[in-house]
C-alpha cells in the first residue's frame, strides 16, 4: 500500500483541482502544466532512462497533432479516439526514424534527430494537400458530444483539464512501469555503458527503438491534445525546435530518469513562466533563463532528484 500511496494521493489531487480552482486563467495554467508533464515524460522515457538526447521530439508532436486534427475535421472522429490514434501514428513514424538514427551515438544521434525534425517541418509546410501548408488547420467550434450517455460541452476548460489529467496519469504510469521493468534495466545499462550492455547480450538498437516508440506515442498524444485545446495547428506552432527544447528543459529541471521529475519540471517552468508573463509581460523570458541556469548549475540531478537525495539522506540517519 505504501508503494502506491503517492500515486493514489496524486490522482486524488488531480481530481480535486476543478472543484478548487474556479479562476479560468489558473485552470488554463493547470492544463498547460499537465500537457507539458506528458511531453516532459515522453522525452524523459528516451533521454532520461536511455540517455539518448533527442532534439527531434517536435516532429512526433507534430505527427500526433496533424493526425488528430485531420481525423476530426475530415472524418468527424471524436477527441478520445483521435488523440490515441495521433499517438499511434507518431509511434509508427518513430520506427523507421529510430532504426536509422540509433545506428549513431552521442552528438551524432542528437544532430540526426534535429535534422528529422526539420524535415518533418518542411514536409508539413510543402505538403499542402494534407497539412494545409503554412495556413494550417483551424477548429472553429467543438460541438457537444456524447460519451457514455452524457453530453460534454467543450466550450469550458474543465473537460480539457480532465482530458489532460487522464493523459498525465497514463504518461506517468507508463514511466513508472518502464522504471520497474526489465526493459528499464536494459535502458539503464545502455545509458551507463552501451558497449558493456551489448557485451552481455542486450540488443541495444531494438531496445532503443521500442523505447523510442513508447516515447513517440506519448509525445503524439500530447500533440493531439494540443490540437484540440488550442484549436489551431500549423508547422510553426507544432514542429518548431523550441518545442523539442522545452521538453528537454522540463525533463532536465525536474530530474532525468525519475517518474515525478517531468511534473515538477512542468510546474516550475510552465506555471511559473505563465504567472510571471501575466505580471511582467516581456520580462518573463529573463526570469525563465535565470531559473534554468540556477537549476542546472546547483541541482544537476534536477529538482526532484535533489529532493529524493535529501529525503534519502535524512531517512538514512
Amino acid at each position: 500500500m505504501k508503494r502506491f500511496l503517492p500515486a493514489i494521493l496524486g490522482i486524488a489531487a488531480l481530481a480535486a483541482v476543478p472543484f478548487v480552482v474556479r479562476n479560468s486563467f489558473f485552470l488554463h495554467v493547470c492544463i498547460l502544466v499537465l500537457m507539458w508533464t506528458v511531453l516532459g515524460a515522453a522525452w524523459n522515457v528516451l533521454g532520461g532512462f536511455a540517455g539518448q538526447v533527442s532534439f527531434g521530439h517536435a516532429a512526433l508532436f507534430a505527427v500526433g497533432a496533424y493526425t488528430t486534427i485531420i481525423l476530426y475535421l475530415k472524418g468527424g472522429l471524436a477527441p478520445w479516439w483521435g488523440i490515441p490514434l495521433g499517438g499511434l501514428a507518431a509511434a509508427l513514424v518513430s520506427l523507421p526514424i529510430g532504426l536509422l538514427c540509433f545506428r549513431l551515438r552521442g552528438p551524432y544521434f542528437s544532430l540526426a534527430t534535429l535534422a528529422v525534425a526539420e524535415i518533418v517541418k518542411l514536409v508539413a509546410l510543402n505538403w499542402e494537400s494534407v497539412t494545409a501548408g503554412s495556413v494550417g488547420y483551424l477548429i472553429t467550434s467543438l460541438p457537444p458530444v456524447t460519451l457514455l450517455g452524457s453530453s460534454i460541452n467543450w466550450e469550458g476548460k474543465v473537460p480539457f483539464y480532465v482530458a489532460a489529467a487522464v493523459l498525465t496519469v497514463v504518461a506517468l504510469a507508463a514511466t513508472g512501469w518502464l522504471r520497474n521493468s526489465r526493459i528499464g534495466a536494459y535502458l539503464v545499462a545502455i545509458r551507463e555503458n552501451e558497449d558493456a550492455a551489448e557485451a552481455v547480450g542486450i540488443d541495444t538498437v531494438r531496445t532503443k527503438v521500442v523505447t523510442f516508440a513508447l516515447s513517440a506515442f506519448l509525445a503524439g498524444m500530447g500533440g493531439g491534445f494540443y490540437a484540440f485545446y488550442f484549436r489551431y495547428v500549423d508547422p510553426d506552432a507544432v514542429a518548431g525546435i523550441g518545442l523539442s527544447m522545452e521538453m528537454v528543459f522540463i525533463a532536465v529541471v525536474g530530474g532525468l530518469g525519475t517518474v515525478g521529475g517531468p511534473f515538477i519540471g512542468a510546474v516550475f517552468l510552465t506555471a511559473v513562466a505563465e504567472l510571471v508573463r501575466e505580471r511582467f509581460q516581456v520580462g518573463h523570458l529573463i526570469f525563465y533563463g535565470l531559473f534554468m541556469m540556477l537549476v542546472i548549475r546547483f541541482m544537476p540531478e534536477g529538482i526532484w532528484g535533489r529532493v529524493r537525495r535529501i529525503v534519502g539522506a535524512k531517512a538514512g540517519r
